[in-house]
């Protein structure tokens, strides 16, 4: 079943269970809020359409958060008059989860999945007693390091350039 909502100006193609975002409304976070300006509401085959609203037909649904939405920015430049301005705006919203549709047609609500509960019949694991064994102690062979292992290498023998030096005779 859905329905097709009016408010703050604008139209919303509603569900049970659907998470709807619209411009602010006033109210407190989890409060129900009822909207009565539905203009169409269908169901499989039948279908309804008001004029300019369904007599009788109800959208209610809950209050999730309040909040600001994603930045917008606003640019405005006039061409070869050295101007240009920058402006963001976010807007104030409303977060709303459709509980349920009412018309003459029929009603839906929506019905959360039920969590699972942890069961207890499970029996506990049964802690053993813990009871020291001894630890074989197990002697190691120390690999030497290979710097120990390589044999000491020859002292490199400097090899001295005697520099000639030529005087100058005046």
């Amino acid at each position: 079943m859905y329905a097709v909502l009016k408010s703050v100006g604008k139209q919303f193609k509603v569900s049970p269970g659907d998470t709807l975002k619209m411009d602010k409304i006033e109210g407190n976070v989890g409060d129900t809020i009822s909207f009565k300006d539905i203009v169409a509401v269908g169901n499989g085959d039948k279908f309804e359409l008001g004029s300019p609203a369904v007599q009788g037909a109800e959208v209610s649904a809950k209050l999730l958060y309040q909040t600001r939405d994603d930045k917008i920015r606003v640019f405005r430049k006039n061409r070869r008059k050295h101007f240009q301005r920058t402006k963001g705006h976010r807007q104030y919203i409303s977060i709303l989860k459709v509980l349920s549709i009412k018309s003459s047609i029929g009603e839906e609500s929506f019905k959360e999945p039920a969590k699972k509960a942890p069961t207890k019949t499970e029996t506990p694991k049964k802690v053993e007693a813990k009871t020291e064994t001894p630890k074989k102690v197990e002697a190691k062979t120390v690999a030497p390091k290979k710097a120990e292992v390589k044999a000491p290498a020859k002292a490199k023998e400097k090899k001295t350039v005697k520099k000639e030096t030529t005087e100058v005779k005046e």
